[in-house]
């Protein structure tokens, strides 16, 4: 999601930092210096009356100023080179224009007036830049215009134009260092120093809306789409109910006194605005009873007022009474209805989204008791309107809402002095905030409308500098029952699968020309666009060491297939280096453990094909189970280059029970397209084809090995399909179980969007699937937030670094137990003495409710 800078001027990273470094206002609010005034690129396009674009100055000052050398440079809306500069002479008056006239289209009727200047840019009609520079290379202004400009003055660009519309100061040479603000949409009217253009007159307003008119919020919020007053200047007053004067929203919340308490229905006017103070520092508090005179506008789909003056009221105005609602109701047309109203949400949410937490401080909530699922875990895939899995989808996102921090800045880069909302408390770590956990609000929000989500705002900015009784909410603390979970998955024997997040003991910092993404303090922490993947040092590879080791043992079980694990080979070309990484990983474990708890599977005499530089891999418990004979990869074409070729290997009780086979998987992702294969809109993303031609080969592959065919086969792995996808269908087609889906379908593996599912899976055959006492999902990844994540480390100001299993990968491990054999009797829990930690023992304090 991108969010508008605030402050002088804002811009994409993308070089733009080349054209201009402002340090000062580059324009003029005392208005001692010539200005851009209007700029159109529609000139000479279809629909247009101009027949060529045009920039227009104004000098608004009592002195005529040179124009000689200075220069007026145009840039597409993202460039970071000029596409054209137009140099200028000449002098403009006090009080007059200078027209630059600019590439002309093969359309329009009219000429423009008498240019002052002429170019030939050929610019945008509707998203742009203009740069306007003294003869010393000075930006003494600059209009980033239509939504898409990335450079900009102020809270953002203008609007969009189109070739109908130019962008024009509102009122004439009105300069407030914000390009959102100063400027309107309208129809062109080019000046030019002849004084030979269109006669500007101030309109006649209309009956009752003449400047400074006395209206409600509700007849300024309106009905519609668009306020009826927009782009008028009007009068207005109420209580002040929320206000934001650090972090970005440079605002605050009016509502009419004595409103609220009532539902809302669809078609209903708001009776609250939001009040853009720009620059301004002297807010209101909350609580207050003011008169505003403001312009109203629609600024990205809201009404809002804006360059307000503020007076306090003579007298104090009934209160604003929060109105109770159970949720936020679905849909665009009743929430409009709500739009910056206090409300105190009483029903039940459910948190189903905090990957935003760690940049914008935004957490998805679901009414209800359960997180948001993904639509193709529980539905087959379908791109019919009318099927079960779109319309699961449309529905939860229609009633989707995202709890906010009241601010706009990002916590990730421009913001990491701030310690972080909600999951830091008093300026320390506080208690995780989980999907699937259980949310109250303690406290009343605002509804807000912005960047294409519905909100609740609380109603002053929340960061983790915050008490936990200042917080909007109160959270359910989910970790506690992830602590010891796996030792109740019944069986004599236990098998499961983990996705390790890119485990690579070879570092960024030993690979030529690597790069890194660094911390706070530009301390390198991960691998950026390298053959390595994982970690960038060595200090960063023990923190995700430790997290890992410390899952694995606690996991405690007897068959372990891994993915996302070095391949050594695929990096330096050395095979007998292929079991590098694995054979680290199992010698960190066993130090762990404090004994020889694990052994790993070695790789085969024949590898894969042009190997990924991830591979999958086995390691187990020697003392329970052993290799029978040498593993065996997959090499098939439907495998090379765009997933990671399986592994099987066929393991025995070492007391002489019964063989089985494994088999792990990691199949091609939904991200980048293999042979065309895109997203067709049926809820698979990309490569659904090809992952389901992967299953296909796993089983004819599996078929051929005719020495395995009366085992019980254990397909494991991340398919990186949902339970319902095709890739799934295809093997249970084929006789294997969904095992997890069967014995735990509650819990889920990933999740992705603020939506929850399995892309980690155990299958069983008919053989294994008698064997099977018992399965569970480990949530000790996917619901966490990010911030807890080693390549996270000391990204903000708080350190929330963890010597624990709790997100050590993006992914959940999927265990499944089994007797080897076959029994009608479930078998207890084998209760092995896996190592304790002293992280595992107690249930975490909670800052939550």
């Amino acid at each position: 999601m991108l969010r508008p800078a605030s402050g002088l001027i804002a811009a994409a990273a993308t070089g733009l930092s080349l054209i201009l470094v402002p340090s000062t206002a580059l324009a003029t609010p005392t208005g001692d210096d010539v200005v851009i005034n209007e700029v159109y690129g529609g000139g000479g396009n279809s629909g247009s009356t101009y027949t060529h674009d045009f920039v227009e100055l104004y000098n608004p000052t009592d002195a005529p100023i040179s124009l000689e050398g200075w220069t007026v440079e145009y840039y597409s809306a993202t460039g970071t080179t000029a596409a054209n500069t137009t140099t200028l002479s000449g002098t403009v008056a006090p009080g007059d224009f200078y027209l630059i006239q600019q590439a002309k289209g093969s359309g329009g009727t009219e000429a423009l007036p008498t240019p002052d200047a002429i170019g030939n840019a050929a610019m945008s009609g509707a998203n742009g830049k203009v740069v306007f520079k003294d003869a010393a290379g000075n930006t003494v202004d600059l209009v980033g215009f239509g939504s898409t400009a990335n450079l900009y003055e102020g809270s953002g660009p203008t609007r969009t134009l189109s070739n109908s519309t130019s962008a024009q100061r509102e009122p004439l040479g009105h300069d407030t260092d914000d390009n959102a603000l100063d400027f309107i949409a309208a129809a062109p009217t080019p000046q030019s120093s002849a004084g030979t253009g269109p006669v500007i007159t101030d309109p006649e307003p209309d009956p009752g809306t003449e400047p400074g008119a006395a209206v409600s919020i509700a007849e300024i919020q309106g009905t519609g789409a668009v306020s009826p007053y927009a782009d008028k200047q009007v009068t207005t007053e109420g209580v002040v109910t929320a206000v934001y004067p650090e972090g970005g929203r440079n605002g605050f919340i009016l509502q009419t006194g004595g409103t609220g308490g009532v539902e809302k229905q669809a078609g209903d006017a708001s009776d609250a605005v939001f009040v853009y103070m720009g620059s301004q520092s002297t807010y209101p508090a909350i609580g207050d009873s003011i008169i505003v005179t403001a312009q109203a506008e629609e600024r990205f789909d809201v009404t809002q007022l804006t360059r307000p003056t503020i007076t306090a009221a003579d007298t104090t105005f009934a209160p604003v009474t929060p109105t109770t609602i159970d949720r936020l109701p679905a849909g665009a047309e009743t929430r409009e209805a709500y739009e910056h109203m206090l409300v105190l949400p009483t029903g039940a949410h459910t948190v189903t989204n905090n990957y935003a937490l760690n940049t914008f401080g935004e957490i998805g909530l679901a009414p209800g008791t359960t997180a948001h699922r993904q639509p193709t875990d529980v539905h087959a895939p379908d791109t019919d309107p009318a099927s079960a899995a779109q319309r699961l989808a449309a529905e939860q996102q229609d009633e989707l809402v995202l709890l906010d921090d009241g601010r706009t800045r990002n916590y990730l880069n421009s913001d990491q002095a701030t310690p972080l909302p909600y999951v830091a408390v008093d300026g320390a770590k506080g208690t995780s905030i989980r999907s699937g956990a259980a949310v109250d609000f303690q406290h009343p929000v605002v509804v807000d409308f912005s960047h294409n989500h519905w909100r609740f705002q609380p109603t002053t900015p929340i960061t983790g500098d915050n008490s936990a009784a200042q917080l909007p909410i109160t959270w359910e603390d989910t970790r506690a029952a992830e602590i010891d979970a796996m030792d109740s998955v019944k069986g004599d024997h236990s098998i499961a699968s983990f996705n390790v997040l890119n485990y690579f003991t070879s570092l960024g910092e030993d690979e030529t020309g690597c790069r890194a993404y660094t911390d706070r303090n530009g301390t390198p922490v991960g691998a950026n666009g390298c053959d390595v993947r994982g970690a960038y040092t060595e200090a960063a590879f023990n923190d995700q060491q430790t997290k890992i080791v410390a899952a694995i043992n606690a996991l405690d079980v007897d068959v372990l297939g891994l993915e996302e694990i070095e391949n050594t080979y695929a990096l330096s070309g050395d095979i007998e280096r292929r079991d590098e990484a694995l054979s680290a990983l199992v010698d960190a474990l066993n130090a762990d453990a404090g004994t020889t708890r694990w052994a790993y599977a070695s790789s085969p005499a024949e590898v894969g094909t042009d190997e990924d530089k991830i591979r999958v891999g086995f390691i187990y418990n020697p003392a329970t189970v052993k290799t029978v004979g040498e593993s065996r990869i997959f090499d098939d074409a439907r495998f090379t280059r765009t997933a990671r070729q399986p592994l099987a290997q066929e393991f025995a009780a070492v007391d002489g029970g019964k063989s089985f086979v494994a088999v792990v998987n990691h199949f091609k992702s939904k991200g980048s397209v293999a042979d065309g294969d895109i997203d067709r809109g049926d809820g698979q993303g990309n490569n659904a084809t090809v992952r389901a031609n992967q299953s296909q080969a796993l089983l004819e592959h599996l078929g051929d090995q005719s020495d395995w065919s009366e085992l019980p086969v254990f397909i494991l792995g991340d398919i990186n399909a949902y339970s319902r996808e095709t890739a799934i269908s295809v093997l249970e087609a084929n006789g294997y179980s969904n095992i997890a889906a069967k014995y735990d379908p509650g819990h889920t593996t990933y999740q992705f969007g603020g939506l929850l599912g399995s892309l980690d899976h155990a299958l069983g055959n008919a053989a294994a699937m008698e064997l099977v006492a018992d399965a569970r999902i480990w949530n000790i990844n996917a619901d966490e937030p990010i911030v807890y994540e080693y390549s996270r480390r000391n990204y903000n100001a708080v350190d929330f670094h963890e010597d624990n299993y709790f997100r050590s990968s993006d992914h959940d491990p999927v265990k499944v137990g089994f007797n080897l054999q076959a029994t009608s009797t479930p078998v207890e829990p084998k209760g092995s003495g896996r190592p304790a930690h002293s992280f595992g023992k107690g249930r975490p304090e909670h800052a939550g409710r």
